[in-house]
């Protein structure tokens, strides 16, 4: 799922979270040990324009976040993008297990929001359509959704509109995404082969959804 934000759009009000504090971080041993990565990939993220975010709840680190400037990619469709200079993407955003379901997120959201809009003109965020957890703290922030995006016949990325809040030539030419009107994948665990930590079983079944563009399931038919 593909949310935007810009200067039309009005941040909603967010209960106070006393204790929180909100920092960028510019060390990559740090980051790399918050987010499990190598040094050298948090080199290489500073190094390509990324910045990096940390919350601290009482002066423990809690959850962090990045925003790329210039170009992203996104491993879980395998597809890479590069931003106009007035445009960012937040990604690999994560809250340490300990310090889940107290609201961080959408409080780390906004602040980056805040900060970032005092150069950028547009904000992009994006989870897998089966994140129901990101789905909340995003729309909580104050993001608007945009569209859904869907690997289609094992490689092409495809972009399907649902509820559009930005022009679709503008999102299909920052994304290099194209538009279809085929049914979007209902989750990426079971219609991406990109995936590199994907669950045994469809996370649909569970919500009582049918999975879409199961590709996995119908291997096993197949074989």
């Amino acid at each position: 799922m593909l949310y935007s934000f810009t200067h039309q759009n009005t941040l909603p009000l967010l209960q106070p979270l006393n204790g929180l504090k909100i920092i960028q971080n510019r060390e990559p041993s740090f980051m790399a040990e918050i987010g499990q990565t190598t040094i050298g990939e948090a080199e290489n993220r500073f190094a390509a324009g990324h910045k990096a975010y940390v919350a601290y709840l009482h002066g423990r680190p809690a959850a962090f976040g990045w925003v790329a400037t210039q170009s992203a990619r996104i491993g879980e469709l395998n597809h890479e993008f590069r931003l106009p200079p007035n445009h960012r993407y937040l990604w690999n955003f994560r809250t340490l297990v300990a310090y889940r379901g107290l609201g961080i997120y959408p409080h780390l959201l906004r602040f980056i929001m805040t900060i970032e809009l005092a150069e950028a003109e547009y904000l992009w965020i994006m989870h897998a359509p089966e994140n129901t957890a990101s789905e909340r703290g995003i729309l909580k922030a104050g993001f608007t959704l945009t569209g859904q995006v869907s690997v289609i016949n094992g490689s092409e990325v495809l972009f399907t509109t649902e509820s559009q809040s930005q022009p679709l030539a503008e999102v299909l030419n920052t994304f290099g995404f194209q538009k279809s009107e085929e049914q979007p994948a209902s989750c990426w665990n079971c219609s991406s082969p990109y995936l590199k930590n994907r669950t045994p079983s469809c996370c649909c079944a569970p919500k009582n959804k049918e999975c879409t563009r199961n590709l996995y399931a119908q291997a096993e038919l197949v074989l």
